[in-house]
């Protein structure tokens, strides 16, 4: 079952922890979270949105269906691997270097793989429509792929959880669990924490929803507590509340009721396009957003954002993904 949890307690933000399993769906609701939409199940529309994503070359919804497989190579054909694949994010781990060759665990998104023609079964059956959307009319045969592949696709997410206290459990053994290991969130956060959040960026993707295609009204993060200006931190705040924030709250909340109106009058009254609409909006709204990444990219924005120094709304969403992390 999936954990979510509200971390500014306003109960609109949320951090949600979504399963791991490479799939169709996985794609489709990367893709459609642009339009605040979640599907269930794959629906027949969403054949064509995959063959849309796929001919127009829209890359990112697939690259949330990540698979890990263990190959078998010669030192040789690894190092030429390795170069000719730079820039399709693989993450590699080195399990034994010999004279029998190289084996290892590799992981990387469907996309990444296809492109190389690398397909395992698994991939065949999790995603049908998106191998179909690219060319690929039918399953591997075997031995189709000159090096030994096996796929270890069922391993990517932890079932114990118990990497946040071990993580340099395996540093001897020459591969880390932790940057194989992924974990993917659906996120609800004011636009101003956001823009901090994707400040990481290694080992993350990403899909937002974009007001390009929604309609429904926006809603907005207010404080319950207005904190003062710190004395000796030019951009952080003091544990000092302001004594007016209850009355704050009130003709802030009259400010965006204000601005939403005006936003909503834009598009309907005077028929701008909504691209534009929307750059009144302020950075209080909350946006939405879709994002896998490996644990241990998560383990160093968590480190980084639980620190002290970091923004308090910023430090409760780190606290919120690792609870549901170690919890998951």
């Amino acid at each position: 079952m999936a954990l979510k949890l509200d971390p500014l307690g306003d109960g609109v933000s949320s951090v949600e922890r979504l399963p791991i399993a490479p799939s169709d769906l996985q794609v489709v609701n990367a893709a459609r979270v642009s339009m605040s939409k979640l599907h269930k199940e794959v629906q027949p529309k969403d054949t064509g949105l995959i063959n849309y994503l796929a001919k127009h070359q829209h890359w990112t919804p697939f690259s949330h269906a990540q698979y890990m497989l263990e190959r078998k190579m010669t030192v040789q054909d690894y190092v030429v691997w390795c170069a000719k694949s730079a820039d399709e994010q693989f993450v590699r781990s080195v399990i034994s270097m010999g004279d029998g060759g190289v084996r290892f665990y590799e992981r990387g998104s469907l996309y990444a793989f296809v492109k190389h023609n690398i397909i395992t079964d698994s991939m065949w059956e999790n995603n049908p429509l998106s191998l179909s959307a690219f060319g690929i009319k039918s399953a591997p045969t075997s031995g189709s792929n000159p090096f030994f592949v096996d796929d270890w696709t069922h391993m990517l997410a932890d079932p114990t959880n118990e990497w946040w206290d071990k993580q340099n459990l395996y540093a001897g053994l020459g591969w880390n669990p932790q940057r194989l290991k992924v974990a993917q969130f659906r996120i609800k956060m004011p636009i101003f924490i956001a823009r901090q959040w994707y400040k990481h960026q290694v080992g993350f993707t990403r899909n937002e929803v974009s007001r390009r295609y929604v309609s429904d009204a926006p809603e907005f993060f207010i404080p319950n507590e207005w904190r003062l200006q710190a004395p000796s931190v030019k951009q952080g705040s003091s544990d000092e509340v302001h004594r007016h924030s209850g009355d704050m709250q009130g003709w802030i909340a009259n400010a965006t009721e204000t601005i939403t109106s005006k936003y909503t009058e834009l598009m309907e009254e005077e028929n701008i396009c909504p691209e534009q609409a929307r750059s009144v909006l302020p950075q209080s709204m909350y946006t939405e957003f879709v994002e896998t990444a490996s644990i241990d990219a998560y383990r160093r924005l968590i480190e980084l954002r639980q620190d002290p120094h970091a923004q308090y709304e910023v430090r409760k969403y780190a606290e919120s993904v690792k609870k549901c992390l170690t919890k998951g």
